[in-house]
């Protein structure tokens, strides 16, 4: 009995403790002064001192913003408290400091005072409007960034003081940085001088009213279906428009708000939204936004100092590298749903080509088959089991998926323009989707993978969406090879180099760009006391 009791009182224990965790955040980025238009690098570091690895967020929102509006927003997936991502900064932005916050949900708990926040610059060169809040600079006054601080810690060192276009640079730093974290390095041409202030962080304090969990398995998207005289049971749902499977289904909360788990969906992706009740009606659904709107309550003016003829050739640098088309990467096909491989696939290219869906499915897809429930027209499969085609036909409907996306309306399908089709991959067997038991799932993959010429119904919504950005690579040219080298694609990366992961190692090499200049490269972390380290080194580019 008394083992029970200390065993009761141990995990009232613990209850307790978690629910006065606090999550601890901090945001590094490439740089501080950008043009309006630059890409903005940032990573976002949750303290695994502070909170459990197990039940840390998955997801993290970055704003950037001033007193009047929020210019900028991103969402970043976290692997074990660590992610980056990538945010364009846009053209428009009137030149003058901005914050930097950071925050995940479950930190709404607390006071927004308490979220991490940093001052960036933001100059814009090519449009000059009222409400630029800078001081004028005098162009004379512009210092080297050589001549304030000279490199000498040795803590990080390039191989070379001088570097010509297009030529690999190695740094290497002291084995007296082996033991710290979160180490991120960047190198960036030094043109322009900001003096920056740190925003006041106050300690967090918990806000009552609405609760908000923790993203531990990933973004969760919430949903609200507009309309009077609702049901009070939906079958809602959230399908990505792609050549993957990424059908989710709400789950409502007590707010009458349903919330879409979506786990493993990274990047800008079409979404169709859609809500049904029992027999078939449709309702209209709207997402909710998920970020804060956090507008600080002041901000400082902007000081700074840089050379007219530089930085103009920076803007026209921007310009010429976002006129060049970049690189497409790969797409690889991916047939694998709920971890199974496709019972049978069909590639429609190597078939006498037909018309319309019902007529490849009646004449060459085996073991489907169109019949009638009631007055509907049904997609049927042989169950999983039934080796021999002896006409098992499943109980249940097929789910049947057009790039991705989930249509229930099955002679709408049938009907569908067939020439559009490369792939149909047939799935055998009882899925579940949320509540919803489906006997088989017929997958239709289009060649471009966009649902071409299919027409979206009232009971849909489809809209473009940014999901988590998970850890994209920052792409720089290797001119190891002669023929790289001579290549006549411009190369004007102002941020030369970023990588925001660089624990355990002890050196890195890149390439330089066609931007001369004075280079600064930055690494920053924390020490194994907790104690924040910056070293910087310089290099030129002529």
């Amino acid at each position: 009995m008394k083992r029970t009791i200390y065993l009761l009182l141990f995990v009232l224990c613990w209850v307790a403790g978690m629910a006065q965790q606090v999550e601890l955040m901090r945001i590094y980025t490439d740089k501080d002064c950008y043009l309006a238009g630059e890409e903005l690098w940032v990573k976002v570091c949750l303290d695994d001192d502070v909170l459990p690895g197990s039940i840390m967020s998955r997801v993290a929102y970055v704003e950037i913003g001033d007193t009047a509006q929020v210019r900028a927003q991103g969402k970043v997936a976290l692997t074990n408290g660590v992610g980056w991502a990538c945010v364009r900064l846009p053209q428009t932005m009137p030149t003058g400091m901005y914050q930097l916050t950071a925050y995940t949900q479950y930190m709404r708990n607390l006071q927004t005072d308490g979220f991490p926040r940093r001052h960036i610059a933001v100059v814009n060169a090519r449009i000059a409007s009222e409400a630029d809040r800078w001081i004028p600079n005098d162009s004379t006054q512009y210092i080297p960034q050589d001549a304030k601080t000279p490199n000498r810690n040795r803590l990080l060192m390039a191989d070379k003081k001088t570097y010509s276009p297009r030529e690999k640079v190695t740094l290497k730093w002291s084995s007296h940085l082996a033991g710290a974290k979160e180490l991120a390095l960047s190198v960036v041409r030094q043109d322009c001088d900001v003096v920056l202030t740190e925003p006041q962080i106050a300690l967090p304090v918990p806000v009552r009213g609405q609760r908000w969990t923790s993203e531990c398995e990933g973004h969760m998207l919430s949903a609200r279906v507009v309309g009077d005289s609702l049901p009070a049971k939906l079958l809602t749902q959230l399908s990505c428009v792609g050549k993957e499977m990424k059908v989710f289904e709400g789950k409502k909360t007590d707010e009458g708000v349903y919330t879409f788990f979506t786990h493993g969906v990274n990047g800008q992706q079409d979404v169709v939204l859609s809500a049904l009740d029992n027999e078939g009606r449709a309702y209209r659904m709207e997402l909710e936004p998920p970020f804060v709107n956090l507008l600080p309550k002041e901000i400082p003016d902007l000081y700074c100092f840089f050379n007219d003829s530089i930085l103009q050739d920076r803007s026209v640098a921007l310009q010429l590298m976002q006129a060049t088309p970049k690189q497409a990467l790969p797409k690889y096909l991916e047939n694998v749903i709920y971890g199974q491989l496709p019972s049978k696939t069909y590639n429609l290219d190597e078939y006498v080509r037909f018309n319309t869906v019902k007529e490849c499915i009646v004449e060459f897809v085996m073991g489907t088959t169109i019949s009638k429930l009631g007055d509907r027209t049904i997609i049927k499969m042989l169950e999983e089991d039934d080796k021999d085609f002896d006409k098992n036909y499943s109980k249940f409907p097929v789910l049947v998926l057009i790039d991705g996306v989930a249509f229930y309306d099955h002679p709408e399908v049938l009907g569908y323009n067939a020439h559009n089709i490369h792939y149909i991959h047939q799935y055998r067997g009882n899925y579940a989707l949320g509540e919803t038991l489906y006997g088989g799932i017929l997958s239709l993959i289009t060649h471009r993978g966009t649902m071409p010429d299919m027409i979206i119904n009232d009971d849909m919504q489809m809209l473009a969406y940014e999901f988590p950005q998970d850890r994209p690579p920052f792409v720089q040219p290797n001119y190891g090879e002669a023929e790289m080298k001579a290549s006549r694609r411009p190369d004007f990366r102002h941020t030369m180099y970023w990588n925001p992961s660089v624990e355990g190692l002890e050196e890195v090499e890149f390439y330089t760009s066609d931007l001369e200049g004075t280079y600064v490269a930055t690494l920053q972390g924390i020490l194994e006391d907790g104690k924040k380290v910056e070293v910087k080194c310089e290099f030129e580019v002529k």
